[in-house]
C-alpha cells in the first residue's frame, strides 16, 4: 500500500477532483432541488467520468463521449423495461445483449477499465426501480444531464492541459472503434464474450433461485472479475480482484451501518469515486475497495431500502458471484488454452 501511495501524482489527485465534482455537483443540485428520487440517474450517467485512464486528455473526452451514450442508453434500455412491466425472462435477454455489447465495445475502444462491469450495474439496478411511461424522458435526460457534465469538465481538462504542447487527437470514435473491431481477435473475442455472457446469467439466476433480495450484485461480481480471464498472472489477478470486491463489501457494510443521511451517503460517493479515480489505473482490485460501496451507495440513493438486510444480501451475493467467476474464468482459460 505504501508504495501504491507513493505512486500518486499531482495530476492524479487533479483528476480525482475532477471527478468529485462531476459526481458531486449534480447530486448535491438535485438534493437542493428535493429530487434525490432522480439522483440514481444523474449518478450513473456520471460514471462515464471513470473511463479512459492512461489516454492523452483529448482522447480521454472521446472515450468519455462514446462511455456516457452506453451508459445512458443503458439507462434507458432499464427505464423502459420497467415501465413496461416486462416478464423476468426480457431482462434476462436484455442482460446478455448489455453483456455482449459492453464488451464488445469496451475491446473495440481498449478503454480503461475494462470489462462490463458499469453496463451490468446500471441495467440491474434500474430496471429494478418502478417507472411509468411519464417519467422515462425525465429519468434519461438526467443520466445524459450526468454523463454531458462528466465529459465538459474533461473537455474543459483537455482544453487546459492542450495549451502546454499536447497534440490534437485527430482519431475519432467511429475511427477507434472500426480500428479496434478490426483487431480483434474473432475466435478469442467469442470464447470471452460467451465466458462473460454465462458467467453472468448464471450468478444473477442462481441469486434469483436462492431469493437473495435484489440479486443485482452476484452478477456484478462476476463482471468485476472478468477481466483476469487472459491475465498472464491470473491466480495473483484474480486473487486481487476476489479480495478487492470481497473486501469493498466490507468496507461498504462498515460505512452504511452507520446509516447515513442523504448527504453522508452522497459525501460517501464523492470520495469513493474521487479514491476509485486514483486507483483503477494503477490496480483494478485496489480500485474494487471503493467501486463496491460506491456502486452500493448509488444503487440506494433513490431507494431508501434498509441498510442491513441490503447489506447482507451483497454479502452474500458477492461471495457466490466470486465462486462462479473463478469457475467460469477457469473454464474459459482451459478452453482457450491459456496457462
Amino acid at each position: 500500500m505504501r508504495r501504491f501511495l507513493g505512486q500518486i501524482r499531482r495530476d492524479d489527485l487533479e483528476d480525482a477532483l475532477r471527478v468529485a465534482l462531476s459526481v458531486g455537483l449534480p447530486l448535491l443540485a438535485l438534493y437542493a432541488a428535493g429530487r434525490l428520487d432522480l439522483a440514481v440517474y444523474a449518478a450513473f450517467g456520471g460514471l462515464a467520468m471513470l473511463y479512459g485512464h492512461g489516454e492523452s486528455a483529448r482522447q480521454r473526452v472521446t472515450t468519455q463521449i462514446v462511455a456516457g451514450a452506453g451508459l445512458v442508453a443503458t439507462i434507458a434500455v432499464a427505464m423502459t423495461y420497467s415501465a413496461a412491466h416486462a416478464p423476468l425472462e426480457v431482462l434476462g435477454v436484455l442482460l446478455a445483449v448489455t453483456v455482449i455489447a459492453a464488451v464488445t465495445l469496451g475491446a473495440a475502444m481498449r478503454w480503461v477499465p475494462r470489462g462490463e462491469m458499469f453496463f451490468v450495474l446500471v441495467l440491474l439496478i434500474i430496471a429494478g426501480i418502478p417507472a411509468t411511461w411519464e417519467r422515462l424522458p425525465i429519468g434519461i435526460a438526467t443520466g445524459a444531464g450526468g454523463a454531458a457534465f462528466s465529459v465538459l469538465l474533461t473537455w474543459l481538462s483537455s482544453r487546459r492541459k492542450g495549451k502546454s504542447g499536447e497534440e490534437p487527437n485527430r482519431d475519432g470514435w467511429r475511427h477507434r472503434l472500426a480500428m479496434g473491431y478490426a483487431a480483434l481477435d474473432r475466435g478469442q473475442h467469442l470464447v470471452l464474450l460467451a465466458a462473460a455472457v454465462l458467467g453472468v446469467l448464471t450468478a444473477w439466476g442462481l441469486a434469483l433461485a436462492f431469493g437473495i433480495g435484489h440479486p443485482f450484485w452476484a452478477a456484478v461480481t462476476v463482471a468485476a472479475l472478468m477481466p483476469a480471464l487472459l491475465a498472464t498472472d491470473v491466480r495473483r489477478r484474480t486473487l486481487h480482484l476476489m479480495l478487492g470486491t470481497l473486501g469493498g463489501v466490507g468496507i461498504a457494510t462498515f460505512l452504511f451501518s452507520f446509516e447515513p443521511s442523504h448527504l453522508g451517503l452522497i459525501a460517501i460517493i464523492i470520495v469513493c469515486q474521487a479514491a476509485a479515480e486514483i486507483a483503477v489505473a494503477r490496480n483494478f482490485g485496489v480500485a474494487l475497495l471503493f467501486f463496491s460501496p460506491l456502486a452500493i451507495g448509488m444503487s440506494n440513493l433513490s431507494v431508501g431500502a434498509p441498510w442491513p438486510p441490503l447489506l447482507l444480501d451483497r454479502l452474500v451475493e458477492a461471495a457466490l458471484g466470486t465462486a462462479v467467476a473463478f469457475l467460469t474464468i477457469l473454464v474459459g482459460r482451459r478452453i482457450l488454452k491459456v496457462t
